[in-house]
């Protein structure tokens, strides 16, 4: 029997996803065997904590559970959880969930969950330095012409983009999730990207700039077990806009998923999925979105490591198609977990006889 643990909300702009991620797990694992709902977290967008406790059987949705919680200090989140001593699935997508925070803190205090690495999360919060990063990795991968304009050097930044970018392009800021503010332009100017950056600011100290790729959107997830690592079906994402914002993937029936994609095609992209997911290091799942223009280049968009899990969102379909589901998803992340608590134990074990400075033959 596992007893579970969830967190979710956050003080990220998807933190309205997460509540609707929250909810289908309500669904999904009421009364779900062999699993057992013990306590549920919510961060509030002001940064409040609500924890409540459960005694089995159904989990509550959102409101009911706003209604029922205890409020607590967020500087005691760490201490609760280290308390409750049980296994901490999370549902925090974006700041604080993604970003290496709740990484670092549950690494820092020896907290049980789903959280992975930081260093992981930290580059998937990043656009910038994850696509430079993958695209080192994968040399069969058609790097996006991009540049990254920070708030601190707005006027290098821009002057740096009007000069090798030309045409239809597209601004992001470099670290929102959910495509929020994502947008394209027929042709850049001075005083739209400063407009631009002023509307980033608020939210992100940075954003890019990037040459519109015209093509078929494609997105594959990954399953890793231990060192063993499955790509889940690839599904192409058939969006009749051209191009998928806030506003395409925040509106009903804006968008379609097609898992019939051309055999070599997916053959690609579950070889580079793959990679990235060996090297980066991703703890149970992520999901990886490309690009594939008319002569079959692909480009690398982004990884997510805690892709959406609503009912409408694509990873759950995925899971769908190759026969597993989310109570499969939180077993293999308790094992895995698991077995690398084991690693670490050996090695805490190992480089606690260590001191500095002395040679290692001569370590007590």
């Amino acid at each position: 029997m596992i007893q579970l643990t969830l967190i979710y909300g956050g003080r990220s702009v998807e933190h309205d996803w997460s509540i609707a991620m929250y909810n289908h797990f309500a669904d999904a694992l009421s009364y779900a065997p062999n699993i057992s709902l013990t306590f549920v977290y919510y961060i509030t967008r002001s940064g409040d904590l609500l924890r409540l406790a459960l005694d089995g059987g159904r989990l509550p949705k959102h409101d009911e559970l706003v209604s029922r919680a205890e409020a607590h200090p967020l500087a005691s989140l760490a201490h609760l959880l280290k308390s409750d001593g049980l296994f901490v699935f999370s549902l925090l997508q974006g700041q604080d969930g993604e970003d290496g925070q709740i990484q670092a803190l549950a690494q820092f205090h020896d907290i049980l969950g789903s959280f992975g690495d930081k260093t992981a999360a930290m580059l998937s919060a990043n656009k910038y330095l994850q696509g430079v990063i993958v695209n080192r990795l994968c040399p069969e991968l058609t790097p996006i012409p991009t540049v990254h304009i920070s708030q601190a050097n707005l006027e290098i930044g821009i002057a740096k983009a009007l000069q090798h970018l030309v045409g239809p392009c597209v601004l992001k800021p470099n670290t929102l999730g959910g495509s929020f503010l994502t947008e394209w332009r027929d042709q850049l100017s001075m005083d739209g990207l400063r407009a631009y950056s002023e509307r980033v600011a608020l939210y992100d100290s940075s954003f890019l700039v990037q040459q519109r790729i015209v093509g078929k959107e494609y997105t594959c997830g990954v399953l890793i077990d231990g060192h063993s690592i499955t790509a889940l079906p690839v599904a192409r994402i058939d969006n009749p806009s051209g191009f998928l914002g806030y506003h395409q993937k925040t509106q009903p029936d804006s968008y379609s998923v097609d898992f019939d994609v051309n055999k070599d095609l997916k053959t690609h992209i579950v070889s580079i999925s793959r990679q990235i997911a060996r090297e980066i290091g991703f703890h149970t799942f992520a999901r990886l979105d490309f690009i594939v223009d008319e002569q079959q280049r692909i480009y690398f968009f982004e990884a997510n490591v805690v892709p959406g899990l609503t009912t409408a969102s694509i990873y759950p379909k995925m899971l769908e198609k190759a026969g597993f589901d989310l109570r499969h998803l939180i077993r293999l992340a308790v094992s895995n977990e698991t077995c690398h608590r084991h690693r670490e134990a050996m090695r805490k074990a190992e480089t606690s006889r260590v001191r500095y400075g002395l040679p290692l033959e001569e370590t007590p």
